[in-house]
């Protein structure tokens, strides 16, 4: 069962390159998700006050002129405590991931997302979970995943654990059990060779260098 069928997006992002061109792709990839993207806060609400029961989730970019795409969320979602939240942004933060969680969103999807890991973002969102991407993965920031054999999921868990996040943490902030991340952690060790989490982060970071 595709979890986006009847799915109703909000997006706020003032940058109509980005806008257009999520609206047009998941428009083609999943034409029974209804997408509705706007330029300005004004128009989100709007929307939103029109008909508050016609969104399931609201995305707003993070950098929109004069104000932070955090506070507008807050703001809104202090009127309609009933849609869910959540900020997109491109912006190089490893902090936004966690103020997103910590203000009651329920995601933080970076703009670098692949579309095939954005539409499992919003799948995984529309199914109830939460989702908090890191903004920037060590795949992004110089480390192929083939030079030890790991998957964009994997990088990520990695990537959570060179900020010594906990296991908990790390399946809060990725929407996934503990177990799950200690399965992900057992694969990244076999992988990369090492037998503990001090050993995985500081060979990744020797990669980096």
């Amino acid at each position: 069962m595709d979890t986006l069928k009847s799915f109703r997006l909000l997006l706020l992002d003032d940058h109509p390159l980005f806008r257009e061109g999520l609206v047009m792709a998941l428009n083609k990839l999943e034409p029974e998700c209804e997408v509705v993207a706007v330029a300005t806060l004004p128009q989100a609400r709007a929307l939103l006050a029109d008909d508050p029961n016609r969104f399931d989730l609201v995305l707003i970019d993070y950098k929109l002129p004069g104000r932070d795409g955090l506070s507008c969320a807050v703001e809104l979602q202090s009127l309609h405590p009933m849609v869910s939240f959540g900020l997109i942004s491109g912006e190089d933060d490893d902090r936004l991931p966690r103020h997103a969680r910590e203000a009651g969103l329920v995601a933080f999807l970076s703009k670098s997302l692949e579309m095939d890991a954005l539409l499992d973002a919003l799948r995984r969102l529309a199914s109830g979970e939460t989702v908090y991407s890191v903004n920037t993965s060590l795949a992004t920031r110089g480390l192929p995943a083939q030079d030890f054999g790991l998957t964009p999921r994997q990088l990520d868990v990695l990537q959570m654990l060179a900020t010594g996040e906990s296991n908990k943490a790390i399946a809060q902030a990725m929407g996934i059990s503990p177990a799950t991340v200690k399965n992900h952690l057992d694969a990244i060790f076999e992988k990369m060779g090492v037998t503990n989490r001090l050993q995985a982060v500081m060979l990744a970071r020797a990669a980096l260098r």
